[in-house]
């Protein structure tokens, strides 16, 4: 039995679709440490219940996910123990679960919230979603697996994408690979739900033995790539241009960055 879900996630398991949304609209469902600890656990449950079918991820109040919680990394920075025990481990269990999972992106994926997008199988954005690697806004390098997620979708336009941070619109996001979709606001919730029946109604086992063959053949640097991003995040939280970045985003301002 999985354990229970924080407030700030919400489910719904209704025809073998799971749908995991994360509810905390205020901060544009910025991940705390309770947030990812207890989607890291739910995501590990459903791949391991038979009554799940397929996995959608979602964000409520117009934002899929704005990334870690920039408060919370200034006060106690996402690093070591808690990177290494929910932040990677959540993108492990999409890249391991047997079963397809959908991101349904509605609204800014951000930082660590897109590569929580990138991670998953399929990807479905509302006209309004826009995608941002935006880690080096704050002094920061890749993380959540998009060092190796973002070039195998857009190639070496991954370079510019993640040395400016900047937004990309839902429209410029399909055209370089990023969505599989887009869909009018009015009819996103609609075309999501018809793709995760569809695929619940298909075949477990060749769903699985699909996705093990792709990921065999595309994902198998992934622990690689987590340990070398985990490491160099490291060292860069603990950089003056990363305490500068993070207190420029919090005061709204523009950081002033000096390489030290």
């Amino acid at each position: 039995m999985a354990a229970p879900l924080p407030p700030s996630i919400r489910e719904r398991h209704a025809g073998g679709v799971l749908t995991l949304t994360l509810d905390r609209p205020a901060r544009r469902n910025a991940l705390d440490e309770a947030t990812i600890s207890g989607l890291h656990a739910r995501l590990v449950a459903a791949g391991e219940d038979r009554t799940v079918r397929v996995v959608v991820l979602a964000g409520a109040g117009g934002a899929f996910c704005a990334g870690a919680d920039v408060k919370d990394a200034v006060a106690s920075p996402p690093e070591g123990d808690l990177m290494e025990r929910a932040y990677h481990p959540a993108i492990r269990a999409i890249r391991r679960m047997p079963k397809p999972v959908i991101a349904a992106v509605d609204g800014i994926a951000a930082g660590y919230g897109a590569s929580l997008a990138l991670a998953a199988d399929v990807r479905i954005a509302s006209s309004r979603a826009a995608f941002s690697f935006l880690f080096v806004r704050i002094g920061l390098t890749l993380d959540g697996g998009a060092s190796l997620f973002l070039p195998r979708l857009v190639g070496l336009r991954a370079y510019e994408l993640a040395m400016t941070g900047d937004v990309v619109p839902a429209d410029e996001a399909h055209r370089l690979g990023l969505v599989n979709h887009v869909y009018p606001e009015s009819a996103f919730a609609g075309e999501v739900e018809t793709l995760a029946r569809r695929l619940a109604a298909g075949p477990p086992l060749a769903l699985a033995a699909i996705k093990a063959s792709i990921a065999a053949s595309l994902d198998a640097g992934l622990d690689a790539v987590l340990e070398d991003e985990r490491l160099a995040q490291r060292r860069l939280l603990a950089s003056a241009d990363f305490a500068e970045g993070a207190a420029a985003f919090v005061a709204k301002r523009a950081a002033e960055f000096t390489g030290e």
